[in-house]
């Protein structure tokens, strides 16, 4: 089983007033300072920032405490376990990661805010991103996200290159995506019976477990047809690659003309997907970087 560390113990302490100096410009800089202003020292009690001064690498979860928290890791992040990043109500929290992020899974929750200037990638392109309860500010934001889906409920956002690597569950009344599932009516049909609880309610908890064992919490037909539509392999074309030798060799090449060939036989198979997409999604499954 994977141990557990806490987000808010990461790194040294420093000062807001640090920060601003030592990040000035960065695009991202008003929304963690903010942090410090949207918290009553009276009531949810004075936040410290944290800082990591280089990129991590862990094998185990990442789970913040219940907040304030606001931390910086400056570089890239990549965890075997899950990144959760949750808040009791109203504590408003950032984490803030300066390169790209690699995790089994990652849920955002209540008021906390994550920030990602690089990529973002789960479970090598078939993990799950969920957020919920954004009406206390949680929201997530990257350069990119590639994932098998994002779940969103009402309330919350992500803002990450549109979603256009990922399938998402959310409401329509957001402008940083638009929503591939989106009707409650039709979830019975869209998902996995197993990704339901006890009173049929989806269960974004148990659709991430369904992850973790590599299956997918659509229906296969469902996840196939909707990849599909937005230029992604498919999970059966992706195991197929996978699986065979001469594949795993031209994988990890990675260059143009041994991808082409990767598309050809996906597509004498019945599987159609652009070399850029596939590279991606290659990418994303060795562990190497997007771009």
């Amino acid at each position: 089983m994977l141990a557990m560390i806490q987000v808010d113990e990461l790194g040294e302490k420093t000062t807001f007033a640090e920060v601003a100096r030592r990040f000035a410009g960065a695009s991202w800089l008003a929304s963690f300072l903010e942090t410090e202003q949207l918290n009553d020292p009276e009531t949810n009690g004075i936040v410290v920032p944290r800082i990591v001064n280089t990129g991590l690498r862990l094998d185990d979860t990442l789970k913040s405490g219940p907040g304030p928290w606001a931390v910086i890791i400056d570089g890239d992040l990549e965890t075997s376990g899950d990144l959760v990043c949750t808040t009791d109500d109203y504590l408003t929290s950032t984490l803030i990661v300066t390169g790209n992020v690699r995790a089994r899974n990652v849920r955002f929750a209540a008021s906390a805010r994550v920030g990602i200037e690089g990529d973002l990638v789960v479970g090598r392109g078939l993990g799950i991103v969920s957020g919920t309860w954004g009406d206390g500010g949680a929201v997530l934001w990257a350069r990119s996200c590639e994932a098998a889906l994002v779940l969103l409920d009402g309330n919350t956002s992500i803002d990450a290159d549109r979603c256009r690597r990922t399938l998402v569950c959310g409401s329509t009344g957001w402008g940083e995506f638009t929503p591939d599932i989106h009707d409650h009516a039709t979830f019975e049909e869209m998902f996995e019976p197993a990704a339901f609880d006890e009173r049929g309610d989806l269960d974004f908890g148990r659709a991430m477990a369904l992850a973790n064992e590599g299956r997918s919490a659509l229906r296969p037909e469902v996840e196939n047809r909707l990849r599909g539509s937005k230029g992604l392999a498919t999970r059966e074309a992706l195991a197929w690659l996978t699986s065979d030798p001469h594949c795993r060799e031209l994988m990890a090449l990675g260059d143009d003309r041994s991808m082409a060939v990767l598309a050809e036989q996906l597509a004498q198979r019945g599987h159609t997907v652009s070399i850029e997409s596939l590279t991606r999604s290659v990418r994303a499954m060795l562990g190497a970087r997007l771009a």
